[in-house]
């Protein structure tokens, strides 16, 4: 009985640490634009223990006015496709753009955005219309160019995406393949995805998790201290 209620004790507080783990790094990028919560869900296996699965919220967060010509935000569910330095393909909700030494436009970590969007250098306006369309205005009073179109997609089932890091993501078995989102007017200018992160359920999240490891040391060291005057008694 004694071994069992360590045994119990030792994996919940193996538990706990886990997701006190998962809540840091949650706090650790409320700001970060376009972040999803993680979470830990327990579930009950077969043979009567509990488990957990790590979860991804994929709920929307509140988009900010920035202002910023080259700063966009998704309303509604999707992702903005970018291609890597290497050649894959990922997709983020992050879209804090940028452009690189050529005009390309580019992910705030030096991804390119879509397949390739060349900025002209001496352009006037930049603007990216709601459904993606990317147009500039090189003369003032003339009809703005068209000089390329975001590619927004979505996946049967976005909790499967493979987490890359730097809030970029990755097609897997799990999630299915992209669908690509046609006649949409999903885009914001001048607008950034905040993450969706709940820091006041964040901060009450890691003062329970404390209390919980406090509380399960506490009946490890109980039952020690009881094997400890057992052994003592044989003696």
């Amino acid at each position: 009985m004694l071994d069992q209620m360590m045994v119990l004790a030792a994996d919940q507080s193996t538990k706990n640490f886990q997701i006190l783990d998962l809540v840091s790094q949650n706090i650790g990028n409320y700001g970060n634009w376009g972040y999803k919560t993680q979470r830990f869900e327990q579930y009950l296996r077969p043979d009567g223990n509990v488990d957990m699965v790590k979860r991804v919220d994929y709920a929307p967060g509140a988009n900010i006015m920035t202002k910023r010509d080259l700063d966009l935000a998704l309303d509604g569910a999707g992702f903005f496709q970018v291609t890597r330095p290497d050649g894959t393909t990922a997709y983020t909700r992050n879209g804090s753009l940028a452009k690189n030494a050529e005009g390309y436009l580019i992910t705030n970590h030096g991804d390119l955005v879509g397949s390739g969007i060349q900025v002209p250098a001496n352009y006037k306006n930049f603007i990216v219309q709601k459904d993606g369309t990317v147009q500039v205005h090189l003369e003032n009073g003339k009809p703005p160019e068209t000089i390329g179109k975001l590619t927004v997609v979505n996946f049967p089932n976005p909790e499967g995406l493979k987490q890359l890091g730097e809030n970029l993501l990755a097609e897997s078995p799990e999630s299915g393949k992209p669908v690509k989102i046609e006649d949409h007017k999903l885009i914001q200018q001048g607008y950034l995805e905040h993450s969706n992160v709940n820091i006041h359920y964040a901060v009450e999240d890691v003062l329970r998790m404390n209390a919980g490891v406090i509380s399960n040391l506490r009946v490890v060291k109980a039952v020690d201290e009881v094997y400890r005057e057992a052994v003592q008694l044989r003696q």
